[in-house]
Parts: C-alpha cells; structure tokens; sequence
C-alpha cells in the first residue's frame, strides 16, 4: 500500500537541479535507504517529506503534508545537538509526563544512567539515541534520519541501525534514512538511488547485483564488494557474485 507518494517533482536550487520529474512510493511501516552523489538532494528529499518544505507534488496518505501530519513525522539530522534543556529527563519530560514510560526506552537504549547528565557534555551517538527516543515518546509515525550515520563507528551503527529496525517492527513506523554507503542499508525493506532522476527502486539484494548502477550511482561500497572489485581487476575471481566466505575460499585454493 503507497503510504508517502512523490508524483513528478522537479527541485531546482540556483543553476543546480536536484531532482527531474522523479516519482516514487514507500509503503507505510517499511524501512527505506535513500543515497543520492554528495550534495546532491539527501537533505531536501527528507524536508520535503517532513514539510519543511512545501510541494504540491508530496502526499501522506493521498494528501498533501498540512500540520496535523507534520507533528507524525521526526526529522533528526547529523548536527550535533538539538537538545537544550538542563538534562535529559527535562528534555524527554517535554514529551510526556510518564516517568516509567521515559525510563523504560532509557533502559533499552543503555542510556538510564544519563537520565540526570546535561545533553551537551553527552557524545554524539548518546544524543541521536536521546532524539530517536523523543521522536518515540511523540508517537510519531514517520522517522526521517538525514545521513547521522556519517559519524558513527562500525559499531555504532550496527546498534543504532538495530533500535531502528525494532521499533519499526514493534511500532509498525515509517523509517526513511540517508546515507552514501552500502553498508548502511542491508536492512532495508529497500533502497532508492536518486541522481536527478531515480536510478534504482527496489529490493537491497537485486541492488548488489547491477554493476552499473552502483557504479554510475557513486555509492561507496560495502567492504565486501571493495574486495570483490579489486580481485576481480587482477583476475583472481572469475564472479562478482559471491559472499565473503566464498571469496576467501577462492584465494587460497
């Protein structure tokens, strides 16, 4: 079922055209990667879906975003903080005044030990993770992430990907998340590549299979894939096709 539907929108900044006459739909409670060249429209693709920016081209739900859906929708960007109150109980009492309900998802988080500190001497995962938490606490339906993986460790991101994944399935939300690289999406329902006009609109595992694609779309690669490339340019593997396992098997027969 289209949830947030995208009919032929064309974005010009400036000289810079973003988009040309793209037309998209992600189906509510599914979880989608958008990747874009850099600069070129991950941030004004979640605005326009968050209504930040307006369009007669944007709908939810077969309608036009006004601000009863605006307050559904939680965008979290990559800067540093947006957060501003004395400590982070303050802050998530703004969501609501159910304690139990705030230390519950503090829990879960690993973050209940932080529920006194002050948000700006906390670390920048520690205030994505206190963000995605209000957005919670809000009962918004759609999460809008804009490229915060950027400054994250491997390890980071495999946790904070994995709350992102629960709670899309446990609250049936929306997620749309932005990002350059391919090891950021394999766990979503799917992925868009848009350069202008969309280049791909489909499942994660076909994604690894379209060489030019990945290529003309200037993703940066999974490690595995990195590795693949160069073993199939000095002629060491026969096939792109292959898992990490397999790759290994083959270099050292």
């Amino acid at each position: 079922m289209s949830y947030i539907c995208i009919k032929n929108l064309s974005v010009i900044f400036g000289r810079n055209k973003l988009f040309n006459n793209i037309s998209l739909n992600i189906e509510k409670g599914s979880l989608t990667s958008v990747t874009t060249p850099s600069s070129k429209g991950k941030t004004t693709f979640l605005n326009l879906i968050s209504g930040n920016i307006n369009s007669d081209n944007v709908f939810i739900n077969d309608k036009l975003i006004d601000a009863d859906m605006k307050s559904k929708i939680a965008l979290i960007t990559n800067d540093s903080y947006n957060i501003y109150s004395k400590t982070i109980l303050e802050e998530l009492l703004l969501c609501t005044n159910n304690i139990n309900r705030i230390k519950k998802y503090l829990k879960t988080f690993n973050l209940i030990n932080y529920i006194n500190e002050i948000p700006q001497d906390l670390d920048y995962v520690t205030i994505k993770k206190i963000e995605f938490i209000k957005a919670l606490l809000n009962k918004c339906e759609i999460v809008l992430f804009d490229n915060i993986f950027s400054f994250m460790d491997k390890y980071e991101k495999i946790e904070f990907i994995g709350l992102i994944k629960k709670y899309q399935e446990e609250k049936k939300l929306t997620i749309i998340y932005t990002t350059n690289n391919m090891e950021d999406v394999i766990f979503s329902d799917k992925l868009i590549i848009i350069d202008k006009e969309v280049l791909y609109d489909g499942s994660i595992d076909k994604i690894y299979l379209d060489e030019k694609i990945l290529k003309k779309s200037k993703i940066n690669l999974s490690l595995e894939r990195e590795l693949v490339e160069k073993l199939k340019l000095y002629n060491l593997i026969d096939n792109e096709n292959y898992t990490i396992e397999e790759v290994v098997d083959e270099i050292c027969k």
